[in-house]
């Protein structure tokens, strides 16, 4: 064992509540990101009796890590007391003067932990890491004191990260909102500043949309106002070289708003056309439908993925544009019954919109200032979850001996 390192089975204990007459009805599992989310799991006609209690303050994991992402699934239970599969193993701290579960949640969120997790378990088809194997976990335990002011440092940076995030969609709602009332209602503000078309604004009748738009206006499709180039298989541009490559983007990093260790590697001499950067629009059209403006840092584009630009438009009314389609589109997709769902060009192609013929500059400050804020915020962003890892692979310094618990 490691100096000043303390076995985790000596400060936990076991939990083995059953759902005694199915009084709880909130069924839970656990994300490989380690949060509770709602089961998959179809309840009806099953017994729930059988499945086990996780209270508030309380530890669940699923024992199985394989096909698991290389992580382990367990989470700390925060909010109203919840039932998980019986499969699922429940624990606690067996005395929060000695050992925070905030504090110990923290570690369980070191990517170490999950490698050591999946280093630990056993199994041949499906792989375990079970009660057996947490209680065997070490890790450095010092003075309640101690514990409580690393937690409340970590937790100051992740409240900061939820308010921006928080922050971020109310802005981007507005953005949205502001669009469709704008372009798609023509209640944009005229002269007068007054909302146009209910005060009487001229309307003149589009044959493509079989529908009026304001007089000046035309229409075009996506496809026509933007360029939507697809990525690249970056397999085809291989690299050995761990110290300078191109970070992959796939749908998984989109989502993700950054490339990490474990996205594929390119070589750094990619095409210039696939290389992306801060403030790229970027479109997923094949899986998951979404659409983002990258805030990651420089990456290679990959296929599935669109990266949109125009010489003609500004980028928020191509972004704003698109993301006002995503929903249609994700109803599109989700008709693709043979294949993963996607959508093609020809859906580009018909997805109509409508702006003015010489003044859409005029609504540049309203638009600028808000994504410009967004991304601003993104970035703020980047900064503190890089501060929150730094903090948890930290944790194994606690260098000071007399902050050790006995």
């Amino acid at each position: 064992m490691r100096l000043n390192y303390k076995r985790l089975g000596d400060y936990i204990e076991p939990c083995n509540e059953k759902n005694d007459g199915n009084v709880i009805k909130t069924l839970q599992g656990i994300s490989n990101r380690k949060y509770f989310q709602k089961a998959k799991t179809n309840t009806i006609g099953v017994d729930l009796s059988k499945y086990r209690v996780v209270r508030t303050g309380q530890f669940a994991f699923n024992r199985a890590t394989t096909r698991n992402g290389d992580k382990i699934s367990i989470a700390l239970r925060k909010g109203k007391d919840c039932i998980v599969s019986p499969s699922y193993r429940i624990f606690k701290s067996k005395d929060e003067n000695i050992l925070n579960s905030e504090y110990l949640m923290m570690w369980f969120k070191r990517p170490d932990f999950d490698r050591y997790a999946r280093f630990k378990s056993h199994g041949s088809a499906h792989e375990f890491f079970d009660w057996d194997e947490m209680q065997e976990v070490e890790l450095p335990i010092p003075s309640i004191e101690k514990q409580n002011e690393i937690v409340a440092e970590y937790n100051t940076i992740v409240n900061r990260i939820k308010l921006n995030e928080q922050l971020n969609q109310k802005l981007e709602d507005t953005a949205q909102a502001l669009y469709k009332h704008w372009f798609v209602d023509f209640e944009f503000p005229n002269t007068d500043g007054k909302p146009y078309k209910s005060s009487g604004g001229e309307m003149i009748y589009n044959e493509e949309l079989d529908m009026e738009i304001p007089e000046g206006w035309e229409v075009k499709g996506l496809s026509s106002i933007a360029d939507y180039l697809n990525g690249a298989a970056m397999q085809k541009y291989p690299t050995d070289n761990l110290f300078e490559y191109t970070p992959v983007l796939k749908i998984r990093e989109l989502n993700l708003g950054n490339t990490d260790e474990k996205s594929d590697k390119a070589s750094k001499d990619i095409p210039e056309k696939y290389k992306i950067y801060n403030g790229d629009v970027i479109f997923s059209w094949s899986g998951t439908l979404t659409i983002d403006i990258w805030t990651g840092g420089y990456a290679g584009l990959n296929q599935h993925l669109f990266k949109v630009s125009s010489n003609d438009f500004p980028k928020w009314f191509y972004y704003l544009a698109t993301k006002y389609y995503v929903i249609e589109f994700i109803r599109i997709a989700e008709g693709n019954k043979t294949s993963m769902g996607h959508i093609k060009r020809e859906h580009l192609d018909n997805a109509f919109v409508t702006f003015p013929k010489k003044s859409l500059n005029s609504f540049n400050f309203s638009f600028e200032s808000i994504l410009n804020k967004v991304e601003k915020i993104k970035l703020k962003n980047n900064k503190l979850i890089e501060l929150k890892k730094l903090l948890l692979s930290k944790m194994t310094n606690v260098d000071v001996e007399k902050e050790m618990v006995n």
